[in-house]
């Protein structure tokens, strides 16, 4: 044998097995096959060289398909794929004619199935199921077109038609039966139908077509039934004298498209994206999160969204995306449905909801990783303390929680109670801490100066970490810790200091001249005699060095100038208060430095210091200068 005739044989033995081998090709593709409806159209009856023919049989149907409705408004809805096995003699079996025919084609269609001559269907329904399970997806509505001429078509699993002049039409009516479930309307060859209900929604045993009332009114459909359907003359009922299930070259009637609609849905999943992608979301109780999606509901049918947080409706939640800020959940579990209604006018009647799509997101809300900061431990270096004592503080700070926290401050303050501190109480300054991580603590040393007006008694300072809360702690009620301070009488001195709230250290002021504001000195002279010494503070702006010698008991530790000038103007007016004032039993002179807002005076670091007067001696003391700095 030469090698020509043994290619030639190995080529021919190969070539039937070539023309078997069944083409899939997606000619329609709107989206995933998840989403959408996706419809297998099979070809029999055509040989390899009429693969072109079938191509065009199948555009042909399509064009057709979705130019009628429903299927126009619902045409982003289908996904359409053909599979292509070649058959080795075109046409079908006629065995009802003289001489019966019989051709070799892939699935073996046949006329005269069932002994009905126009009931086209194939033979080899195995072999269809499996080469339409080579396409991407199928809804098990499988169409066969079969390359003949005569007319013809059936549908059980399969919608098969001819591919003659009516081709479209039969396909379309077959259609009715495999995806929409639909029965025919013609009503022979039977007289007279007795039994239950049918299941079909396009037929009745009512006279009145109850079962379609909802469409009474449309159509032509009222609510007297057209007697005469699924093969009986008399006894069921159909909605409209004439519709496509009955009679081609005839529409759908209103209630076929309804159920073709309804069916179609249940099948599409109209919601097609969603963010996030994942139906399981664990969010931190502290977390805003956005959810959104994507649908292919027609604009025309003026798609209604809505959204349920734990079955409840949101309200005013009506766009494709929500913001869902957790906090407002407790922990644990929760759900979260977006909700599309497609509002087509074609459906009345949906008991089943087929025309509404959801969205479930299973939603577990975790407590966030929080701080968690603690004072576990505060000791005072000193116990017995006088006026102007500095003891050393030492505070062990821990964070206990599962987060960072940082940065803070951590504030003393001095209180006559074990249970209660506040800001009006007496402030002993404030360290920051830059941060601390989880399961760490650190250990900070404070040194204060205690007032020089601090009273004999007993004394409690609080360490206060995190006081204004600018970190977010599982626990807010143990940040602090008190130490015990036993207050004595103080030496014979003579002082100024401020005496605000949150100042801290007492001889060092600041205010806006922009926003004006108040501070008060005040002149501490335990042992001075009340009935019988007078003090004046007095005012300057050119610094404290050399100062003025008063008396050999007093120097005044303020350079002479305008300031000095204006404060003696003003004395104990309503900006300068009790700045010429007598003491109290205590030994304290108490006065108010007011600044109105926006008076026009420019920034600078000024001080003020006292000199204590009495009646044997003019100037029998002096105190410390303090500052006051005018900032913008």
């Amino acid at each position: 044998m030469n090698r020509r005739l043994a290619a030639t044989l190995v080529w021919l033995a190969a070539a039937p097995l070539a023309a078997q081998t069944p083409i899939v090709t997606t000619v329609l593709n709107n989206g995933t096959t998840q989403s959408r409806y996706d419809m297998v159209i099979l070809g029999d009856g055509y040989q390899a060289s009429e693969q072109t023919k079938f191509n065009t049989d199948v555009t042909t149907f399509l064009t057709y398909l979705f130019a009628q409705q429903p299927y126009a408004t619902f045409a982003n809805y289908f996904n359409v794929h053909t599979v292509f096995r070649a058959s080795n003699q075109s046409g079908a079996d006629q065995p009802d004619v003289t001489p019966p025919i019989f051709v070799d084609t892939a699935y073996d269609s046949t006329y005269n199935t069932g002994g009905v001559d126009r009931c086209l269907y194939i033979g080899d329904t195995a072999l269809g199921l499996a080469d339409a399970a080579l396409a991407p997806a199928t809804e098990g509505r499988v169409l066969v077109m079969v390359n003949s001429t005569r007319y013809g078509g059936c549908a059980s699993t399969f919608a098969v038609s001819y591919t003659g002049g009516s081709m479209s039409q039969v396909q379309i009516h077959e259609l009715g039966h495999s995806l929409g479930g639909l029965a025919d309307e013609y009503d022979y060859p039977n007289d007279t139908y007795t039994g239950a209900e049918p299941s079909q929604a396009n037929v009745t045993i009512s006279p009145t077509g109850a079962k379609w009332s909802h469409w009474w009114g449309t159509d032509s459909i009222s609510s007297t039934a057209f007697e005469g359907a699924r093969y009986y003359l008399h006894g069921l009922y159909r909605p409209r004298n004439n519709c496509m299930m009955r009679s081609l070259g005839i529409t759908l009637c209103a209630v076929c498209r309804e159920q073709i609609v309804k069916l179609t849905n249940s099948v599409v999943d109209a919601i097609v994206t969603t963010t996030p992608a994942t139906a399981a979301v664990t969010l931190q109780q502290n977390q805003v999160q956005t959810f959104s999606f994507t649908h292919i509901v027609p604009a025309a049918n003026v798609p209604l969204i809505s959204w349920r947080l734990d079955g409840a409706i949101v309200p005013g939640a009506i766009a494709t995306s929500f913001v869902l800020d957790a906090s407002t959940l407790t922990t644990g579990a929760h759900t979260l449905t977006a909700e599309v209604l497609d509002q087509s006018t074609f459906v009345r009647n949906d008991p089943s909801l087929l025309m509404r799509e959801t969205h479930t997101w299973n939603l577990t809300v975790n407590a966030p990783p929080l701080a968690q900061l603690r004072v576990p431990a505060f000791t005072s270096s000193l116990v017995w303390v006088q006026p102007g004592n500095a003891p050393t503080l030492t505070v062990t700070v821990r964070n206990d929680g599962n987060a960072a926290a940082g940065p803070f401050a951590l504030e003393f303050f001095l209180s006559p109670s074990t249970t209660a501190w506040s800001t009006q109480d007496i402030y002993l300054g404030s360290v920051p801490i830059t941060g601390l991580a989880p399961g760490t603590q650190t250990v900070v040393v404070h040194t204060p100066q205690l007032p020089w007006s601090l009273p004999p008694a007993i004394w409690f300072v609080h360490a206060v970490v995190d006081r204004t809360n600018t970190i977010a702690e599982s626990v807010e009620t143990d940040n602090s810790r008190f130490a015990t301070l036993v207050g004595q009488t103080g030496p014979c001195v003579t002082k100024l200091e401020f005496d605000d709230p949150l100042l801290h250290p007492r001889d060092f002021g600041s205010m806006s001249v922009a926003a004006g504001g108040q501070l008060h000195p005040t002149v501490v002279a335990p042992c001075a005699d009340p009935l019988g010494t007078l003090y004046v503070i007095l005012w300057g702006g050119s610094g404290t060095s050399p100062g003025i010698p008063l008396s050999p008991n007093a120097l005044l530790p303020l350079n002479p100038d305008g300031y000095t000038d204006l404060g003696l103007a003003l004395l104990n007016g309503p900006e300068l208060g009790g700045f010429l004032g007598i003491f109290d039993a205590q030994g304290l002179g108490h006065a108010t430095f007011t600044l109105p807002p926006a008076i026009g005076l420019p920034t600078a670091t000024t001080h003020f210091a006292a000199v204590l007067m009495t009646g044997t001696e003019l100037f029998a003391a002096a105190t410390n200068p303090v500052t006051l700095q005018f900032v913008p």
